[in-house]
């Protein structure tokens, strides 16, 4: 059977340690019913694979594969598919029950996988669909915002703009809806990032969130969007969204939340996991390939951007440990990509 390298993590070692990712050799996959087989061109490193390296414990026996964004070559595929042939270039964030992008051939199902827009770099095209999936999910499907309608300017605040979430969403509210776009960024040159991207107002979230929005004159919020950590702004979203507004939130919390902080609001709140159709296969599988199709539309007619900010190179164990240190200090802004492995 044939072999592919692959880029694994044994146990969670920090990303400075010499065998932090080691590499081993593994059977290239078979293509089965919906999936395509794909050799992986480029990848992307999102905080969510830091986290689950972290969260190795002990020392596995079988070595954990991690990566979920890549953008690929069709190889085979399975015979029940029916969007894709051998020779195309797709983009996909994976599936998290199933070994991920860190090697040179991936397993993906068709419903989650979309065409690779045209005009892009493969490290561009790979920084695109996990952020795109969080992104759109949550602030179409989750917080329900409006599409674009005449005079209707109801105000998104995007907590943690400058990230890969972050990002895509400012795009996405800008393009597709009628919002005021409002992004929190710490620093001078993500501030300049989130306004380029079109946030509409920049505020720091190291200072008084509270009172910035005053000074918009805003009291509250009908929409909050928090790419960041839920604790330290549980209070404060409480506060800061409207009666009847709505949260959604995409990090996990360890801590208990006082839900009733939201309550007098009736306010809704809702978690964003992009990984949810595929693990438990749901019927809304099909949209996200549907989703990364539409993006690939955008991004032709210069709606939509790529956020690759951070090129690390060819794929092995030296660069991805870059890429992780780099992801993990926690002041990325953008993506960070890698090319297919020498």
């Amino acid at each position: 059977m044939d072999q592919m390298k692959a880029f694994a993590v044994f146990e969670a070692l920090p990303a400075n340690h010499p065998d932090c990712f080691v590499r081993v050799d593994r059977p290239v996959p078979e293509a089965k019913g919906r999936d395509l087989l794909v050799r992986v061109d480029a990848i992307a490193v999102n905080p969510t694979d830091v986290k689950d390296r972290n969260a190795v414990k002990g020392r596995l026996e079988d070595p954990l594969i991690l990566g979920w964004d890549f953008c690929g070559t069709v190889v085979a595929t399975g015979s029940d598919v029916g969007r894709f042939a051998v020779g195309d270039k797709v983009i996909a964030a994976g599936d998290v029950s199933r070994p991920g992008c860190y090697a040179e051939y991936v397993l993906v199902d068709e419903r989650i996988t979309g065409h690779k827009p045209v005009g892009l770099t493969d490290e561009q095209a790979a920084s695109l669909p996990l952020t795109t999936l969080a992104a759109w999910e949550a602030l179409f499907e989750k917080l329900k915002i409006p599409e674009v309608r005449h005079g209707a300017q109801p105000a998104l605040l995007i907590i943690g703009g400058a990230g890969g979430v972050g990002s895509m969403a400012i795009q996405f509210a800008r393009q597709l809806s009628s919002c005021t776009v409002i992004a929190t960024a710490s620093r001078p040159h993500s501030r300049d990032w989130c306004l380029d991207l079109g946030a509409h107002h920049v505020i720091d979230h190291s200072g008084d969130l509270k009172k910035q929005l005053r000074d918009l004159g805003l009291d509250v919020v009908p929409y909050i969007l928090n790419c960041s950590d839920n604790l330290p702004y549980w209070q404060l979203m409480s506060d800061l969204v409207a009666p009847e507004g709505a949260v959604c939130l995409l990090s996990s919390t360890k801590a208990r939340l006082d839900l009733d902080l939201f309550m007098v609001k009736s306010a809704s709140i809702h978690y964003q996991l992009m990984f949810t159709p595929s693990f438990f296969q749901t019927e809304t599988m099909t949209r996200q390939g549907d989703i990364l199709d539409d993006l690939s539309a955008l991004i032709g007619s210069g709606r939509i951007r790529h956020v690759l900010t951070r090129s690390f190179g060819p794929m092995d164990v030296s660069s991805l440990a870059r890429a992780h240190h780099e992801v993990e200090q926690g002041r990325m802004i953008g993506k960070a990509g890698l090319s297919r492995p020498n």
